[in-house]
């Protein structure tokens, strides 16, 4: 006969490791316990908050004092106007907690301005109930409308736990986790602020963007795990530095090609792997990229195959199996293949084509920096005068250019009609591109989808 399940479990791991690094400055569970208690005394009485802090330390602290007052943390997609008075707009008791400029929006702000220097909290860890919900993440909205996803605290406990044992992550100095991704996003906040609160990794406050400040961050947090995604690492190969060596690089948010996988082991003299996730299920495989095509979901994970054609997922942090919005083909107990994205399929006049290889095709062109196709509303009528359009960055070609290369590798069809050159893509801190803002910069140059 085993024992019940707790009905609670804790807020942080007991462990010597440091919760995290601020600068030169390792701070200590005990310290940052002691922040999060003074934090949680200046909460209202709320059912949510918005964790808006940029700074992962400020965030970490937030998000714990936030759960330790049985409030939810709101994780938008973006700190736009529009999308923070959607949401507000369902959690009108909402404050909002930030560390920077005022974000300018009509929800009262509470300024998080801790540093680990508030002394050492007194007594055992906190335990947050197993049912409390501990976040409501939005997805980033590149298909359509972002939706929102609750994860109880037992949930993310769980998929903090199949990580740890899939990756084994600790060591003696406990390496520092250096983020590229904001931790609102739920690929940042289980890689970048869950394995540190729960396992024994200190996680870096501050959340480097360009090459340089990643290549400053790693050589000053050795041993570190550099936790990014497809763009930065792109962005970071390009860039032509030398390199410091992580003990690991975790990558996600997009699929990341195998020539890139390997170009990144190389420079960086160390393994990549991939997560596969998505917001409605959290992070559920992983794979070594340079190694294999399909995935290995974490340890007590399981996908089939739904009588509908839809894969779904099960698992310790799903109390029902969730459907995922990918085309997955399973091959055996844990693992399973990725054919794209459900949304990704286009069926224009009876052809298809899938828009993740169109997006390949474009940006494999020599002299195209960044670009994207904008696929037309999925009612709208594609024999008529709708039809797929894309934005490029290509300084040096011209539009008839990139239209003549792309006529040579895909039908006709699928050419887009309008083909805009910008100077930049407007990709989100994950290097997402959400639809309305695609729309919205067509709509700027005089162009419909």
């Amino acid at each position: 006969m085993t024992d019940a399940a707790p009905d609670a479990r804790p807020l942080i791991a007991d462990t010597p490791a440091p919760l995290a690094r601020i600068g030169d400055r390792l701070i200590s569970r005990a310290a940052f316990l002691a922040d999060v208690q003074a934090l949680a005394k200046r909460l209202p009485p709320a059912r949510a908050a918005f964790n808006l802090c940029q700074d992962r330390y400020h965030f970490v602290v937030a998000f714990a004092a936030i759960l330790l007052r049985g409030q939810i943390n709101l994780l938008p997609p973006n700190r736009g106007r529009t999308t923070l008075a959607e949401i507000a707009s369902q959690h009108p008791d909402a404050v909002a907690l930030v560390d920077g400029p005022d974000a300018e929006i009509a929800i009262p702000v509470l300024r998080v301005t801790a540093h680990g220097e508030a002394g050492e909290a007194m007594g055992p860890i906190p335990e947050i109930p197993n049912g409390q919900t501990a976040v409501l993440a939005f997805s980033s909205g590149s298909t359509g409308t972002p939706t929102a996803h609750a994860r109880n605290w037992e949930a993310l406990h769980a998929v903090t736990a199949q990580a740890l044992e899939a990756f084994a992550p600790g060591g003696d100095p406990a390496p520092t986790l250096v983020g590229t991704v904001p931790p609102q996003h739920m690929y940042g906040l289980e890689s970048t602020v869950l394995y540190a609160l729960l396992g024994p990794t200190t996680l870096l406050a501050g959340r480097p963007f360009y090459p340089e400040d990643v290549r400053a961050a790693l050589s000053d947090c050795a041993p570190s795990v550099l936790v990014t995604t497809p763009f930065h690492l792109k962005a970071c190969l390009r860039a032509g530095r030398e390199w410091p060596s992580p003990a690991r690089i975790l990558c996600a948010t997009a699929p990341l090609d195998p020539e890139t996988a390997a170009q990144a082991e190389r420079v960086f003299d160390c393994r990549l792997d991939e997560i596969y996730g998505c917001t409605e299920a959290g992070a559920i495989a992983t794979r070594r990229t340079t190694r294999e095509a399909g995935w290995t979901s974490y340890p007590g994970v399981g996908i089939h195959a739904g009588d509908d054609g839809r894969a779904r997922v099960w698992g310790p942090q799903h109390p029902e199996p969730v459907p995922l919005p990918d085309h997955i083909e399973v091959r055996g107990a844990g693992h399973f293949r990725m054919e794209g994205r459900l949304a990704d399929q286009l069926n224009i006049a009876g052809k298809r084509a899938s828009l993740t290889d169109l997006n390949r095709r474009l940006n494999a062109i020599p002299g195209v920096l960044d670009g994207v196709f904008i696929p037309p509303e999925p009612d709208a009528d594609t024999r008529g005068a709708t039809r797929l359009a894309a934005l490029v960055v290509a300084p040096d070609l011209s539009e008839t250019e990139i239209l003549a290369t792309l006529s040579e590798c895909m039908d006709p069809l699928f050419l887009p009609r309008p083909l805009v050159r910008v100077g930049h893509l407007p990709r989100s801190a994950t290097g997402k591109l959400p639809r309305q803002v695609l729309l919205d910069l067509l709509a700027h140059h005089g162009q419909c989808a």
